[in-house]
């Protein structure tokens, strides 16, 4: 579960990058309005942040990842305000009267859809466990059993194979 909320949490945060930077209202071929630009640049800082927020979350413990990631799935809800509340710009009057005017684009909803994903992929996340550590048999048993050690497994308990615990204390040699 923990690698599908890490790829839902990167693809919105891709997907509102790319959406912020292509335009969101066009008039004609040649004159355009971006996300950064009708937002003053707030959608682009807001998934930037949660982009390197998402990114940190992959190297800190436990409690800090849940801190983070939490703040991740704000900003994300915080680029939904921004493309909700963008304004259509208006443009400098003319002597062609209606012929700039402002048509919407699908941009602005690539990047409202990649916040949404961005921010239900953080809180995927927030519910993730840690992946488990697998120990790899060697050929060395004594290596074998520090790296059950380093896995945190109890030697005291004994194992699937019979060795250790309190039934090895009772064999004799």
């Amino acid at each position: 579960m923990r690698r599908w909320a890490n790829v839902v949490l990167w693809l919105g945060c891709a997907a509102a990058l790319l959406g912020t930077t292509q335009p969101w209202w066009s008039a004609g071929e040649r004159t355009s309005v971006s996300g950064t630009q009708a937002t003053s640049g707030a959608a682009l800082a807001v998934i930037l942040a949660a982009a390197a927020g998402a990114f940190l979350g992959n190297w800190l413990r436990p409690l800090a990842r849940r801190i983070v990631l939490g703040i991740v799935a704000l900003l994300a809800a915080g680029g939904v305000m921004v493309a909700i509340n963008a304004v259509v710009p208006t443009l400098p009057g003319s002597t062609l009267g209606d012929a700039f005017t402002l048509v919407a684009t699908l941009w602005r909803w690539v990047y409202l859809a990649g916040c949404v994903l961005a921010a239900a992929g953080a809180i995927l996340l927030q519910f993730a466990g840690r992946p488990t550590a697998r120990v790899k048999a060697t050929p060395d048993p004594a290596l074998d059993a520090w790296k059950a050690l380093d896995a945190g497994e109890d030697p005291t308990t004994g194992s699937a194979r019979g060795e250790g615990g309190e039934e090895a204390a009772k064999r004799p040699e």
